[in-house]
This record gives structure tokens, C-alpha cells and sequence, in this order.
């Protein structure tokens, strides 16, 4: 089979990228043809370090649509000889942009959803707008339900990586029968499991210390400012306790600083960048995920599921995507959002329990080799473009019989 799969994400660090990536392989390993569309070159795709890249993450909107445009017209010009095209967008809001594609191909499309829309009543709610307004108001005048409902729904089937993506979608008129709902992958190439003191002498960390670890931006969702506060608290009982910042570099890292400052955790924090995800996970006694919402990121973030894959004790927040994602809180400790004591209990939970943290890393085993495992997450896939083939075909046949 040819298959256009195709994101319009303009960011390389990013969930959707991940997923186009592993898709991709998984694909080809099935022995499809696949051609990958997105703003960057297979050979940048490919790249085992694809971290260390300096692709214009950081650039100002109008170059990012013009980026978005020119994928979308190598969509197009890709779709003439594929099988089936799989468009790749951000949320519901885009939908018009998967309308565009499949009235200019006439292809059978598949499309997918990295996310689900903002919702002002929370942003407002929870005083989110107010403390990071350049973050949240772009998406919340983007990604709303009004802008997903302009637009026609014609693609063949529509996938999401969650049951509470599908509600979303159902409520603004998409039928259920033609939504997936198929766990986004995550590129698990690049995720080396390292013997844990080997791959704190790689990375410079201390052996003897007790490593809480975060990795990725510095986005308001992503709630690594609360971490420090939770430091504060935890070294009460674990003197030893280090505080590991994995930063990507995108987002803003003085708002982190303040935080640090704030609680007084300067000594205790270890800042390191943009490394070898697989290898400072692996470095960790615990990896820490504080989401204080899901929007704006893929819905299954990557970073909880490279912990899964990884075996790593995680703690996160319990927020309906990620209770989904970790099945109900099994392979994960779920605490409150946006609360840093719980953050920090839940922490010391998993450093001074160890039969909790075993229990953890056999759901994470049974999830990574069944709901998560890639070839067959890929094999659905492939079940929804032979679907699509076949009712095109059944649209098309009468048509032919008429000649």
C-alpha cells in the first residue's frame, strides 16, 4: 500500500513529530510504501538526535503558517500517487485544512488529532488565563469548539488517542462509527535502557543522590514550576534528594528560575538540557510529569509514555487524559494537579515503597506489550486504511458500472 502520511506541525520537538516518526517505521516494517510529509526532511526526521536539531522551533507565527501552507501543498502533490493519505493536525480546529486536502486529492483520508480543544470555562476557572495569557489566549481563540465547527467533516475516518478525544469529537457532530479512538506511538528507537549509574556518569549527574527527573519545554501546561515547591518539601525527609531539569528550550526558563528562588532549592537543582531522553530517564529513581492540563500538547504526552516504555516510576497528574493513558492510574501515581504537596507525597511514595513502584513497572510491562506495543498500534492503522480503500471503491463502482 502507498500511504501520505503527513503532520502540519511546524515544531520538531514535538508529540506529533514523535508519532509521524515512529509511525512511519512502523509502516514501512509491515512492508508498505510511505511517503512522510512534514516541515522537515526525512533525513532530519531520522536523525538519532533529533533534540540536538536547531530547526526554527523558535520562530514567530507568520513563518510558521507559511511552513503549514507549503505542507499542505506537498500533501496535495504527494496524495496523486498514494493509496491513502493520513493527515496528521493539531486539534478539531483544523479540520477545515483535512477538508481542503481531500477535495483537492479525492484520496481516501485518514485523519488524526495530536489534541483536544481548550476550554475557556477551565482556562478561566482555574485563573490559568490570567497567569499566562501570551500562552493560553492564541489557543484559546484557535482551538475552540466554534472554529472545529466550521468545518464539513468529510474525511473517510477520524482517529484520536483517547476514548475522552472521541466524546469531544461525537459533540461536535462527527459520528461515533467514524472515529478511532488508537493510542498515538512514541519513537522508541531512541529510547536506550542504561544501566542507572553508567548513565549518570554519561550525563555528569551525582551517584549517590536521589534523582527526581523532568524533561521537556518550559510550557505553562507543563507544571515544572511547581517542582521546586515540591523539592522544598521533600528534602525534609530526603536530605539527599536532587531536583534533575531536562529542558528542551523552548518556553520560559526565568519563570522556572523564580520558582527555584522561591523556595530556596538553588543547591538542590541540577539544570542539564536537551539531552538522550532514554538515557537521563534511566537515570532517574523517579521521572516527573506535573501536567496542569492536557491542552496544547499531544493527548497522550510523549513523556509519560516514554516512562512506560522505559519501566521508569512516574509520577503525574490526575487529569482524565492521563488517568486514561495509565489505565486508571496503574502504571503511574497519579496526584492532584497543580498541587505541590501532593506532588511531593507522591514523589516519597514511590522512593520509599518499593513494592508499590514493582506493581507500577508490571502494569507498565503489560501496557507497553499489549495497548502500547508499536506494530500493533500500526497494524490498527492499517485495518483503517483498508477500510478506507474499500469504501471508496464502493463509491466509485456504481459510477463505473454506469459507463
Amino acid at each position: 500500500m502507498r500511504i501520505c502520511l503527513a503532520s502540519i506541525h511546524p515544531r520538531i520537538l514535538s508529540g506529533q513529530i514523535e508519532s509521524l516518526v515512529a509511525l512511519g517505521r512502523e509502516l514501512r516494517a509491515l512492508g508498505h510504501d510511505v511517503r512522510l510529509v512534514s516541515a522537515f526532511s526525512e533525513d532530519v526526521l531520522y536523525r538519532d538526535a533529533r533534540w540536538d536539531l536547531k530547526t526554527g522551533d523558535g520562530q514567530p507565527l507568520a513563518p510558521k503558517l507559511v511552513r503549514i501552507w507549503r505542507i499542505v501543498r506537498d500533501v496535495c502533490r504527494e496524495a496523486r500517487s498514494a493509496d491513502v493519505v493520513h493527515l496528521n493536525l493539531p486539534t478539531p480546529a483544523f479540520s477545515p485544512v483535512a477538508d481542503l486536502v481531500y477535495a483537492a486529492t479525492h484520496r481516501p483520508t485518514i485523519v488524526g488529532y495530536e489534541a483536544h480543544l481548550s476550554s475557556l470555562r477551565t482556562l478561566l476557572g482555574g485563573g490559568h488565563l490570567w497567569r499566562a495569557p501570551a500562552f493560553y489566549l492564541p489557543r484559546a481563540l484557535v482551538n475552540n469548539g466554534l472554529v472545529a465547527r466550521a468545518a464539513l467533516n468529510r474525511c473517510h475516518r477520524y482517529v484520536v488517542s483517547s476514548g475522552w478525544q472521541r466524546t469531544e469529537l461525537v459533540r461536535l457532530g462527527v459520528a461515533r462509527e467514524r472515529v478511532a479512538v488508537i493510542p498515538n506511538l512514541i519513537d522508541t528507537s531512541k529510547l536506550q535502557r542504561w544501566p542507572r549509574d553508567e548513565a549518570r556518569r554519561r550525563l555528569g549527574l551525582p551517584l549517590a543522590h536521589k534523582l527526581i527527573v523532568y524533561v521537556g519545554h518550559y510550557h505553562p501546561v507543563k507544571g515544572v514550576e511547581l517542582l521546586p515547591a515540591a523539592l522544598r518539601q521533600l528534602r525534609r525527609a530526603v536530605p539527599e534528594a536532587r531536583l534533575v531539569l531536562a529542558w528542551s528550550g523552548i518556553g520560559k526558563r526565568e519563570t522556572v528560575v523564580e520558582a527555584i528562588e522561591r523556595a530556596g532549592v538553588r543547591e538542590q537543582v541540577i539544570e542539564i538540557g536537551r539531552v538522550d531522553v532514554g538515557q537521563v530517564m534511566s537515570a532517574a529513581d523517579v521521572v516527573a510529569a506535573p501536567y496542569t492540563l492536557t491542552i496544547g500538547q499531544a493527548a497522550f504526552p510523549a513523556v509519560p509514555l516514554e516512562a512506560i516504555h522505559l519501566g521508569r516510576p512516574l509520577v503525574t497528574s490526575d487529569l482524565p487524559l492521563l488517568r486514561e493513558l495509565t489505565h486508571d492510574g496503574q502504571a503511574a501515581l497519579l496526584v492532584r494537579d497543580g498541587d505541590a504537596a501532593a506532588l511531593a507525597a507522591g514523589i516519597l511514595a514511590l522512593l520509599a515503597e518499593p513494592a508499590r513502584t514493582a506493581a507500577m513497572s508490571e502494569a507498565q510491562r503489560r501496557l507497553r506489550e499489549t495497548a502500547y506495543r508499536p506494530e500493533r498500534i500500526a497494524q490498527r492503522y492499517v485495518a483503517l486504511y483498508k477500510a478506507a480503500l474499500r469504501r471508496q471503491a464502493g463509491v466509485l463502482q456504481p459510477a463505473f458500472g454506469q459507463r
